[in-house]
């Protein structure tokens, strides 16, 4: 599912895993076109990570893969030779945008370098996205997810105060990095036609940093301190602000104003520990006896469901939230126009979560697959850039494309 606010934006991405196909992901959701290009083979490394249907790994099948390279057209050149260089740097020449995520240790070696690039293209924009950024002392090293959370300081806030820090629980430094380089890549092109091309440096750290340490910074210039691990508590606020056991799973229970606290209370009975003098200091409450009153609320919860639960909410105008599984998540139908299914000959039906925009004056205009390796190589190499059917074949012998 696609929207058209970005027809005519020629996109060329040399993406791996999450961060750059990410990207190159929201800009074709948007309606760019965008052609990814692959090393011959093997493809890139997200071909080879699941999930893949009835666990059976196939280059072509895997979730990760096919959810990040949607509605993109997929080439394929080695850049490690020089005809596979050549063949990059004249799709990069009729690109508006270029964005990889080639570690900068080898955008040398698979000519990435954004003056020569400028010089035959100087409209090109050009996000590049790295551990570490482009400068700096470590600009050459690699990373993981969790390096880059806990070196963005998003670890410092996680998990229980008298436990060791945690991180996220899925990898999420690369989609908040393809986000960043995404809007990036918008707002260099807002002022092209005055200014030209831009080459954009977007580091993964700095991206976690910024996240993290904006309010973070404010706590600590304004208050004077710095936030605490909490766990399920939410710090700094009345109890309740915490997720709690109910009887078919969790439930977050917040009542920031008193009187949602009072009706709460009267829906649980009015109960006597809530008469307790020490107990009657919301904020008190939450920081020197949270432990305690989760007890007490969850022996309410135990007999009723996320659902029972919601509806008591809603009724009473209480902000209690049910915690859901992924499978609730998309049956869930207010977000019905968010998930939509694709069947797949070799994968069976596929759920798709769509851009979590609505254009309410215009369409969305179809889906298409995640490329096959090397799906477009005809299309692109011998209708666009000039290359003949028999080049092909012999560009394919010699490992080029």
């Amino acid at each position: 599912m696609t929207y058209s606010l970005l027809s005519g934006l020629r996109v060329l991405e040399i993406g791996s895993m999450i961060s750059a196909p990410y990207c190159g992901k929201l800009l074709a959701d948007a309606g760019a076109r965008v052609i990814k290009l692959e090393p011959p083979g093997h493809g890139e490394s997200a071909r080879r990570y699941g999930p893949w249907p009835n666990d059976i790994p196939h280059p072509e099948r895997s979730g990760l893969f096919l959810y990040l390279n949607s509605n993109k057209e997929g080439v394929t050149a080695n850049l490690d030779t020089p005809t596979g260089r050549a063949i990059m740097r004249r799709l990069a020449a009729s690109s508006d945008v270029l964005v990889h995520n080639v570690p900068p240790t080898e955008m040398e070696r698979a000519s990435l370098d954004y003056d020569e690039l400028a010089a035959d293209n100087p409209d090109l924009v050009m996000a590049s996205i790295s551990p570490w950024g482009l400068s700096g002392p470590w600009r050459d090293y690699k990373a993981y997810d969790i390096n880059l959370a806990a070196t963005g300081g998003i670890c410092e806030g996680l998990g229980e105060a008298d436990r060791e820090p945690l991180t996220f629980g899925t990898p999420e430094v690369g989609y908040f990095a393809g986000m960043a380089a995404a809007s990036s890549i918008v707002m260099a092109l807002l002022p092209r036609s005055a200014h030209g091309g831009q080459h954009i440096d977007i580091s993964e750290a700095e991206t976690m940093a910024g996240l993290y340490n904006g309010p973070e910074a404010l706590m600590a210039v304004y208050q004077w301190r710095v936030t605490r691990r909490t766990g399920h508590h939410a710090l700094d606020f009345p109890y309740p602000n915490c997720i709690l056991r109910c009887k078919d799973g969790h439930i977050f229970v917040g009542s920031p104003e008193g009187r949602q606290w009072g009706r709460l209370l009267q829906i649980m009975g009015s109960p006597e520990w809530s008469k307790e003098p020490r107990l009657r200091n919301r904020t008190e409450m939450n920081n020197l006896y949270a432990d305690e009153v989760d007890g007490y609320v969850e022996a309410w919860l135990a007999d009723y469901t996320k659902a029972e639960l919601l509806e008591i909410a809603l009724e009473h105008r209480i902000p209690l939230a049910p915690v859901r599984t992924y499978a609730e998540v998309r049956a869930d139908p207010s977000l019905a126009d968010l998930f939509f299914v694709i069947e797949r000959d070799d994968t069976g039906p596929i759920s798709y979560p769509g851009p979590p925009y609505d254009l309410l004056d215009a369409d969305p205009t179809g889906f298409r697959h995640a490329p096959t390796l090397g799906q477009h190589n005809r299309a692109v190499l011998c209708d666009e850039l000039g290359y003949t059917r028999e080049d092909l074949v012999k560009l394919y012998q010699t490992g080029i494309i």
